[in-house]
C-alpha cells in the first residue's frame, strides 16, 4: 500500500489485470473503498488495544468498513488509487491467483512512500504507458520487443 503523504493527490495508480478468471475461493484481493484519506490511514497505523476495548482502530476499520472483492474474468482489469487499503484474502483453491499488476505514478511527485517495482530495474526505467503502448505493438507486429527486452538484460 502507498501511505498517504499530506497535501499530495493521487501518486499512484495500480491496474491489476486478471490472466485467469479470479474465483472467490482463489484469494480475490479485498479493497476498503475511500480508506485513501489521512484519517484511513491513521487508524490502519493503530494497532494498540486498550483496556476499554477488545480491538484495535485498525481492527475496528478493518470489521467494519465496506470491502469490494475483486472477482474478476480473464482479461478484466481494476485501477484503483493505491492509497487505498487492499489486500489478497485466502486462497482456498488449489489455483494460484494471476494477475499482471503495474502502477502510474504522478510526475509531479517524487518518492510516493513506496518502491517503484518489485524489481528496481523495472522502476528504475520510468516506463510510460506510450512506450508500452509501442512496445507492445511492435511484439503484436512479429516484431520483438526491443524495450522489454532491453529491461530484461538488466535484471539480475
Amino acid at each position: 500500500d502507498t501511505p498517504y503523504l499530506e497535501g499530495k493527490d493521487a501518486v499512484l495508480y495500480t491496474c491489476f489485470i486478471a490472466l485467469q478468471d479470479v474465483r472467490m475461493d482463489m484469494g480475490p484481493t479485498a479493497w476498503l473503498p475511500g480508506t485513501h484519506t489521512a484519517k484511513a490511514h491513521e487508524l490502519f497505523q493503530d494497532t494498540n488495544t486498550w483496556s476499554e476495548r477488545e480491538e484495535s482502530s485498525k481492527d475496528e476499520l478493518i470489521r467494519t468498513h465496506p470491502s469490494v472483492l475483486g472477482i474478476l474474468p480473464r482479461g478484466s482489469c481494476a485501477i484503483f488509487d493505491s492509497r487505498c487499503l487492499h489486500c489478497g484474502t485466502a486462497n482456498k483453491s488449489e489455483d494460484y491467483r494471476a494477475l499482471f499488476y503495474f502502477s502510474f505514478k504522478n510526475p509531479k511527485v517524487g518518492y510516493p512512500g513506496n518502491p517503484a517495482s518489485i524489481r528496481t530495474e523495472i522502476g528504475a526505467a520510468q516506463l510510460t504507458m506510450e512506450q508500452l503502448e509501442g512496445d507492445l505493438e511492435s511484439y503484436e507486429k512479429g516484431k520483438g520487443s526491443p524495450l522489454f527486452d532491453e529491461i530484461a538484460s538488466k535484471l539480475k
